[in-house]
């Protein structure tokens, strides 16, 4: 996990040293690290409509004959799964190892974001109804 929490760090650094040298370049503050900036639903939710996106593209693929493609889909439903769960609770994430590096904090961790968001989950895929009555 030291490993992992490192890269985090140098992640977060790398983040807030682009941004650094944007604005002193005067240019839109950009950056290919990791951000922490506040919860943001609005990007969680947007995360979540293109995870569902690539959930139903693995079936198709399958209904196409292109079933070989749905490994790399299966990746990027888990992706924007996580980068959901990560503006959640307020990070940005720009870089995909710095996803990887979370995840494994988070497989050893108790005290990480995603064990915490599997406890008191908040977000609501829209895709979701809110009927709870199965008796249709």
């Amino acid at each position: 996990m030291a490993q992992a929490s490192k890269h985090v760090e140098w992640c977060l650094r790398k983040a807030n040293k682009e941004i650094e040298e944007c604005k002193k370049l005067g240019k839109r503050p950009k950056h290919r690290g990791l951000l922490k900036s506040g919860p943001d639903l609005e990007e969680a939710e947007k995360h979540l409509v293109k995870a569902k996106h690539n959930l139903d593209g693995i079936t198709k693929f399958k209904e196409i004959g292109f079933s070989d493609w749905s490994m790399s889909t299966g990746f990027y439903c888990i992706y924007h799964c996580f980068l959901a769960i990560a503006a959640k609770f307020g990070y940005g994430l720009k870089i995909v190892i710095a996803v990887f590096s979370m995840l494994r904090i988070s497989t050893t961790s108790s005290k990480d974001l995603f064990k915490a968001f599997a406890t008191r989950a908040t977000i609501v895929p829209p895709w979701q109804t809110t009927n709870t009555d199965f008796s249709e």
